[in-house]
């Protein structure tokens, strides 16, 4: 898949996650049980976290560097995200989407490793976390 695929791929992805998380009424944004133990607040932090650190390790292999991936528990990060607000937490997301895009848009001809980093940690996890905020919210999958 070339660059402007997996761009495109990871904005109709970016549009469905959004789409199911502010059909959410407000009050059930914290309300466990999207996931066990995870709310929409979490699930929509989890993707905000993940898609800027695949932009930090997109920069490493631009630049020639090692991935130097790093032990992160998915616990630290729902915790970081619980200390924020549902408005933060939707900012970092537009933030950490918009820095992903710009990582990989750098690429001309991605690497393999670049490419599964954007993918993995952008549109296949946008598509599979709004799957799970629309089952919850009682929605159907657009597919």
């Amino acid at each position: 898949m070339d660059r402007e695929e997996m761009l495109k791929r990871e904005d109709e992805a970016w549009l469905q996650l959004v789409d199911a998380f502010t059909a959410l009424p407000a009050d059930r944004r914290t309300v466990e049980g999207v996931v066990p133990g995870w709310s929409t607040h979490d699930l929509v932090w989890h993707c905000a976290f993940w898609a800027g650190y695949a932009s930090e390790v997109l920069g490493r292999l631009q630049h020639g560097e090692p991935e130097e991936v790093e032990d992160v528990s998915d616990d630290d990060v729902v915790s970081a995200g619980r200390a924020m607000s549902w408005d933060e937490v939707v900012s970092r997301a537009e933030q950490n989407h918009e820095r992903a895009r710009t990582a990989l848009s750098v690429f001309a001809d991605p690497p393999d490793e670049a490419v599964q980093w954007f993918t993995d940690d952008t549109f296949d996890h946008y598509k599979e976390h709004a799957t799970q905020i629309r089952a919850f919210s009682g929605g159907a999958d657009p597919g």
